[in-house]
């Protein structure tokens, strides 16, 4: 049963269209809707209500009707539940509402979390649910996260900071400290995870990304497809892998001659 007072707010999910309606925050044409009913699953033998047994029965005392799931029951046959291109509010501390929102969790229409929505879990979806609890508890976490990259990024030298933005792809010959501040704080503020994910790489590693961000840029270091290379010599068979081979300690001497090389290049 859901906590007493919990609400739950059903959205429609606003994907861009050929109609241009999204652009004025619209997933549907004005006036029209969506009509959910109960479907028959061929493994539950019965009508997909989204409920378990013990709900069948606790539900069906309160609210007067038999809904176990047999095809043959008529309150099933008959139920509908309408969507409309708005906000939809269900309390489930009403019978009626808690079962809508059961039945809704079972439908591959509606999405059950914002979080499963953005993992891809939910293809068919026209609409999303949010959870009271969980979008306060989602929010929650965004600034928890937001506050552990500002604690990062006040920890970098300015040396770090010029590297990283040379790792995210958007370093510069000699920027300037406040460039560099200003541009990496953007990158913290568009994707937070990522940033703390770069920022707190294994120093080695970030020096080695941050020359291979220089070795490109010089022309020392070409592309052949996804293959680096360094002359006719394949450093590499992607960015990834060239990283990991420059950090071998066998190819130190690889490592020394490109550097060598970058210097000569000034």
């Amino acid at each position: 049963m859901e906590k007493e007072g919990h609400l739950i707010y059903v959205k429609p999910i606003i994907k861009e269209r050929w109609h241009g309606l999204h652009k004025m925050g619209r997933a549907k044409f004005q006036g029209t809707h969506d009509v959910y009913q109960a479907i028959y699953s061929q493994n539950k033998g019965g009508f997909d209500t989204g409920l378990n047994e013990e709900e069948a029965n606790r539900l069906g005392k309160r609210l007067g009707h038999d809904l176990k799931n047999h095809t043959s029951n008529e309150y099933w046959q008959n139920f509908k539940l309408v969507l409309e291109d708005k906000t939809t509010v269900f309390n489930t501390t009403i019978p009626l509402e808690e079962l809508q929102v059961k039945f809704m969790k079972a439908s591959k229409f509606i999405a059950n979390s914002v979080k499963e929505l953005d993992q891809g879990l939910w293809p068919s979806a026209r609409y999303v649910i949010h959870d009271e609890v969980e979008e306060l508890e989602r929010e929650a976490t965004k600034i928890e996260v937001k506050a552990r990259a500002v604690e990062v990024f006040s920890e970098l030298s300015p040396e770090k900071k010029v590297d990283l933005l040379k790792v995210f792809g958007k370093g510069a010959t000699n920027v300037s400290e406040k460039f560099a501040y200003t541009k990496l704080y953007e990158i913290l503020e568009e994707d937070p995870n990522k940033f703390i994910k770069q920022a707190t790489m294994k120093p080695a590693e970030l020096k080695t990304r941050a020359l291979f961000f220089d070795l490109e840029h010089k022309g020392i270091f070409r592309r052949k497809g996804t293959a680096v290379l360094y002359n006719d010599q394949q450093v590499g068979f992607d960015y990834d892998d060239a990283v990991y081979n420059l950090l071998n300690p066998k190819n130190q001497e690889l490592l020394l001659k490109l550097k060598d090389d970058l210097e000569a290049r000034g």
